[in-house]
């Protein structure tokens, strides 16, 4: 049995430690945590609480208080994003934040090279905001019909592909995957779809396409 003495530096020692950290308060944890009957799961995906908040709140298809959560639900995922990664789309430091996530080596110096090599890269966006809250590498596929298949199944995850919080950035890597394009990307500037034009160019040369994340 430890002494008087000892339990005194126990004790004080646990008076030092540092407190546990608040409930997560970022927005997917914001929205999901405002419904009283549902326990939202830091280390489940997105799309699975999703889902489980849809069976808690007992909502029917064409309820319009699911049309209703479900904006709420692409809201924050998107707010989530800004938040992890940014809305700057000329911002380099945000485009190397995105290398170093996807495990890209070496972190390219230029936002350009940055640029290509987070465009040429497969993985869902779904998974990418989640990987920055659950801490496990974000899954990248070898083509877009692989990530296409994955996106497809249940629970689905779909990025919102129109979003009044959406920032540069986020705009720069959304796609299609239904019916994917390999054209000019949207809301880029004269100059930048100028340069999309030669980069297809020069990959129909060599017999090869790009896809965005």
């Amino acid at each position: 049995m430890a002494s008087g003495a000892e339990r005194r530096r126990r004790k004080a020692a646990n008076e030092r430690r540092t407190p546990t950290p608040p409930v997560d308060d970022t927005p997917l944890a914001a929205f999901f945590t405002q419904f009283a009957s549902f326990s939202f799961n830091a280390n489940q995906s997105s799309s699975k609480n999703f889902d489980r908040l849809v069976r808690a709140i007992k909502c029917d298809p064409q309820d319009p208080d699911r049309h209703a959560v479900r904006e709420g639900f692409k809201d924050a995922l998107v707010q989530e994003f800004n938040e992890r990664f940014g809305t700057d789309g000329n911002d380099i430091s945000n485009w190397q934040n995105l290398c170093h996530v996807l495990r890209i080596v070496p972190v390219p110096d230029s936002i350009e090279e940055c640029r290509q090599r987070v465009w040429d890269t497969h993985v869902n966006l779904v998974d990418l905001v989640d990987s920055a809250r659950t801490g496990r590498p974000v899954k990248v596929f070898a083509s877009l019909g692989e990530l296409t298949a994955y996106t497809l199944r249940k629970p689905k995850k779909f990025f919102p592909k129109e979003n009044a919080y959406q920032g540069g950035l986020l705009k720069e890597l959304l796609r299609e995957i239904i019916n994917p394009y390999f054209g000019k990307r949207r809301n880029g500037s004269a100059k930048r779809k100028e340069r999309k034009k030669k980069q297809k160019a020069a990959r129909a040369a060599v017999g090869g396409n790009r896809t965005a994340v």
